[in-house]
């Protein structure tokens, strides 16, 4: 690890991308004019020593001045809300898509469930994003103005204040090789948000009619929701295989080569899968089709050829889009 990327990472990383190249070739000529020309590892630890904290120092490159919240726990106060709002945002969508399928007994139109369920979302979403900010914000001012330590310089994970050695610990990732939380969250968003979608497909994708100004109704499920939940080994399995990457992405934190070749592996299989699945003919209600030659006065032989059209319409395009991320996921891991 070169200590003096290190300390330059661990600067320029919190401060705006627009001025980071800029204030990283200012540091290094700071610190290299501070050594000899043939230095020691010693040397630079000695001469990084001289440096203020990394947190210290991108606070003063910052235009906005921070009053309330100071240097000394900002980074851990910004790093605090960035882990809590997304899993609080998550939590509140999923709970009140659950809570909207569990209420929902057929009486109101499917529209009429839509825009309430999203309305009380947003709702929640910000009723709890703002409880969220303000206690955590109350805590660390409490924790800045008590104080945890005697020392007033910022204090690392660890508790302790800076030193040169903890740049030994230093990841350097590049911007475009990370896996963001909030890449995590709408993986773990997007699984559940199927997951509900198939184990309730008999009322949730079908035919919908307006009619007399009720709003949409569902007229017929399209799936048989019996031949559907017939996969659910399958489905359970990729269900779980997608968890469990999430987590793999989790804990890795940045696209390696292992990462892109796991991530291409599961998503071949289920695509794969879906695929099969999607052809079985006795998936689909057989009702679907005469109500909907009747509703459209359309000829059966266009209909079903219409229909074959529009699967491999959906499925090429699936198949694109897989190929697409497996490319930019290696891309990525190569960085």
């Amino acid at each position: 690890m070169n200590l003096i990327d290190a300390y330059v990472y661990e600067v320029t990383r919190r401060l705006p991308k627009k001025s980071r190249d800029d204030i990283a070739m200012e540091l290094r000529f700071s610190i290299e004019d501070m050594l000899p020309d043939s230095y020691t590892e010693k040397e630079v630890k000695e001469a990084l020593a001289k440096m203020d904290d990394p947190a210290v120092l991108a606070a003063s490159y910052r235009d906005k001045p921070m009053y309330l919240i100071g240097p000394k726990v900002y980074d851990a106060y910004i790093e605090t809300l960035k882990l809590i709002f997304p899993w609080v945002i998550l939590i509140c969508v999923i709970l009140n898509i659950v809570a909207s399928i569990g209420m929902f007994n057929g009486e109101e139109s499917i529209l009429t469930v839509i825009i309430n369920t999203i309305t009380d979302t947003i709702v929640n979403v910000i009723y709890a994003a703002s409880q969220v900010f303000i206690w955590t914000t109350i805590v660390f001012v409490i924790v800045e103005r008590v104080g945890l330590s005697k020392n007033d310089l910022p204090l690392t994970k660890r508790g302790t204040p800076w030193s040169p050695d903890d740049l030994k610990d230093v990841q350097i990732i590049p911007a475009k090789k990370i896996i963001s939380t909030g890449e995590i969250i709408f993986s773990i968003f997007w699984i559940t948000v199927w997951a509900i979608i198939y184990w309730n497909a008999d009322h949730l994708l079908g035919i919908y009619s307006s009619s007399d100004g009720n709003g949409l109704q569902l007229v017929m499920p399209i799936f048989e929701q019996n031949v559907l939940l017939s996969y659910w080994p399958i489905v359970v399995t990729f269900i779980v295989l997608e968890v469990g990457l999430v987590l793999y992405k989790w804990v890795v934190g940045q696209w390696t080569k292992k990462v892109a070749l796991v991530n291409g592996i599961i998503h071949i299989l289920s695509t794969f899968a879906f695929l099969i699945i999607s052809r079985n003919a006795n998936l689909y209600n057989e009702a679907a089709l005469p109500y909907i030659e009747k509703t459209i006065i359309i000829n059966n032989v266009v209909l079903s050829n219409a229909m074959d059209v529009l699967w491999i319409i959906i499925a090429a395009s699936i198949v694109i889009s897989l190929i697409i991320e497996i490319v930019e996921s290696y891309k990525k891991a190569k960085i």
